[in-house]
């Protein structure tokens, strides 16, 4: 009986000892903010500020502009449009500073300031027969040589109808004018032959030493300072005052 009594002490001084108890967590370092007030022991989950799960390409394009407008799209503006050699050019298309596609395709042609190219007939007309076919004897948009096209230009742009159809002719039935003084208009003659230096080329003066004409590659504008035009240059010549 005395034995029993004895382990009996025994167990209950085993019961109360540590190692029997489950590990207890060290709440010392929780914040208050993560202890449910309730209960006074349970830890609430905790999340990390400014995470978001949603795609980045959404917020690109919702997000805020240049100008700090949040939530408003910034969107580019399409360029005019154009039609290369359509005979329905489109002049209404204009961009902020008031000029069309045509003046932005020939300033970039004749490397010339957008806001100098200001005759839109004229611009017209180079966009409706540029890249025709060169064609001797040819006056039409299937095949025209230079003589026919500087007299089309001149009668449909400057209302200059007396013009002769032969590139000699035209060259003595217009006014001389030095390279220096050439505008707008003004007629560029040539020699091809290489004998007597004889005009069998013409072409039409547009402005930053450019022409317009109907050459074996067809109607282009060319430079009165290229090679082949500067030693084959004959003079200038004026058909009217414009």
């Amino acid at each position: 009986m005395k034995n029993q009594f004895i382990l009996l002490l025994l167990l209950i001084n085993l019961a109360g000892c540590t190692v029997f108890r489950p590990a207890s967590r060290n709440t010392d370092n929780l914040s208050a903010s993560a202890t449910d007030p309730s209960s006074g022991n349970k830890t609430q989950p905790v999340f990390i500020k400014d995470i978001s799960t949603g795609s980045t390409e959404s917020k690109t394009a919702t997000g805020s502009d240049l100008n700090g407008n949040a939530g408003k799209s910034v969107k580019t503006p399409a360029p005019p449009l154009y039609r290369a050699g359509s005979s329905k050019t489109i002049l209404s298309s204009e961009d902020d500073d008031g000029f069309n596609p045509l003046q932005f395709k020939f300033a970039i042609l004749t490397n010339s300031p957008v806001e100098e190219l200001t005759n839109i007939r004229l611009l017209v007309f180079m966009d409706q027969w540029y890249g025709t076919p060169y064609h001797y004897g040819g006056s039409s948009r299937d095949g025209i040589d230079c003589s026919a096209f500087a007299s089309l230009l001149l009668s449909n742009v400057y209302d200059a109808n007396q013009l002769p159809r032969m590139s000699a002719d035209q060259y003595h039935a217009t006014r001389r004018v030095s390279k220096k003084n050439l505008r707008e208009g003004d007629l560029v003659f040539f020699h091809t032959s290489g004998k007597g230096h004889r005009v069998t080329h013409v072409g039409v003066y547009l402005y930053n030493n450019r022409f317009v004409h109907a050459s074996i590659a067809g109607v282009q504008i060319s430079d009165l300072g290229e090679g082949y035009y500067l030693h084959h240059y004959v003079g200038g010549g004026r058909v009217t005052d414009q």
